[in-house]
Formats: C-alpha cells, sequence, structure tokens
C-alpha cells in the first residue's frame, strides 16, 4: 500500500486497525488493477449496483479538490468500500475488512469511555471539522492531526474524530456484520470535515447510511482480524 500505511495493534482485542483512512493513492491502487471490472471482489448486491450506477471510480474521483493523493478517498460507497477489502484480503493474504462498530469504538475509545478520541473535552483544534470557531470546507492529510497533543487515540489510531465518515461492516439496525445482508442502512462513524455540532464527533455517536450512498464527506479505514469475517 502506498504510504502512509501502518497497523496498530489494539493489544489484548484480537484485531488490528489501520492506523489512517484509505487515501486516494491507496484506492488508486485497487482501480488500476481492474477492481471495479473483477465481479469477484463484490458482494451480490455491490456487483448489482456497480453495473446499475456504471460506477468505474468513487462519485468525485475525477475532481481535483477531493482526489489528492494523502487525502482520505470520498465519494465511496459502503459497497466500493467492502471491494477494495476484499480484494486487499486476497492481495496480501490477511483477513482484511471495515472495522466492526464495536472495533471501531474500542479503538477510538480505548477501555476509559472518553468522550472524544483524545478525552473529554471538545477541541476543534484536534481535528478537521466545522464546529465554530473553527470552519473547514475540504479534506485534510490523513497524518494532519497525527500526535498525542493532536488528535489521536489511546492506542495511536489517528483521524477518528473529523475529516470523514467512516464506513463499518455493521448494520445500523440488526448490527449485524453480514456483508451479504441485504441492509439499507449501515454504519458510520467519526464524523467529518463538514460538521458543525461536536457531538458527531464523539466515540459513541452513531451514524448511518444506504450503502448506496456516496458523499465527498464519506471514507473508510481497515481492520484485520483472524476470528472475523
Amino acid at each position: 500500500m502506498p504510504a502512509p500505511f501502518a497497523w496498530v495493534e489494539i493489544a489484548g482485542m484480537g484485531y488490528h486497525m489501520a492506523k489512517y483512512p484509505v487515501t486516494n493513492a491507496q484506492y488508486a491502487v485497487f482501480i488500476n488493477e481492474g477492481g471495479y471490472q473483477e465481479e469477484k471482489w463484490w458482494t451480490k448486491q455491490g456487483w448489482k449496483a456497480r453495473k446499475s450506477e456504471n460506477w468505474t471510480a468513487p462519485r468525485y474521483w475525477r475532481e481535483p479538490r477531493w482526489n489528492k493523493s494523502d487525502h482520505p478517498v470520498v465519494g465511496v460507497s459502503w459497497y466500493e468500500a467492502v471491494a477494495f477489502c476484499l480484494w486487499l484480503s486476497d492481495r496480501t493474504s490477511e483477513k482484511i475488512m471495515l472495522p466492526t462498530e464495536d472495533q471501531w469504538q474500542y479503538a477510538a475509545q480505548g477501555d476509559d469511555q472518553r468522550t472524544y478520541p483524545w478525552g473529554n473535552k471538545w477541541d476543534c483544534r484536534r481535528c478537521n471539522s466545522s464546529v465554530k470557531p473553527c470552519l473547514s470546507n475540504t479534506t485534510t492529510l490523513v497524518q494532519q492531526y497525527e500526535g498525542k497533543d493532536k488528535g489521536n487515540s489511546p492506542f495511536g489510531v489517528v483521524d477518528m474524530a473529523g475529516n470523514v465518515w467512516e464506513w463499518c461492516v455493521t448494520d445500523l439496525k440488526t448490527k449485524l456484520i453480514d456483508i451479504e445482508l441485504n441492509s439499507n442502512c449501515r454504519v458510520l462513524r467519526g464524523g467529518a470535515w463538514d460538521g458543525d455540532n461536536a457531538n458527531d464527533y464523539r466515540c459513541d455517536y452513531r451514524g448511518g447510511y444506504d450503502p448506496l450512498q456516496a458523499y465527498n464527506d464519506g471514507g473508510f479505514r481497515l481492520s484485520f482480524s483472524s476470528s472475523l469475517f
């Protein structure tokens, strides 16, 4: 995977979380290796959507504002994010998937039930958001808020508040993690660059979209585990 990329072990929990959201440079490898032409990387519903919507790349892929190399990829539906995970699993022989929402929350929050990845006090300077007095109009480098005095989670995972909403594998209503489930709402976590409500950035805040939807404030990160999926 093009840098920056690293796995962070979530100690004692049996899984690793990607340190950063998936970037445009990383997603480009999937596109260039024919990810949108190979049905085997897609769920049944995902391949159906890909064909009917004629997806060949993320929704904003050809817009320079959203396609900076080390910024998180945006405009990806849940189906596209899962296809990327299945492709990368085959490429690396690892069990890579979107995190479950429980995995995501624990990696953001740790054991102390903190409100935000860095602690209990909101601070818009620790993440890419539009909560006053901060104001953002686009994504930022995935490393921009890295550091213990910035936005790191207790485990050192970066950007778990702000920048982009992140898809989880979990169904919002049933909390099932079956990727072939015909779900109409999959979990999103973390808040994004355009959010103006600090509540959206809480570690325990549950959002959700239709898995078909793809917006300029939505992306994803990876997890891998030997026991799930």
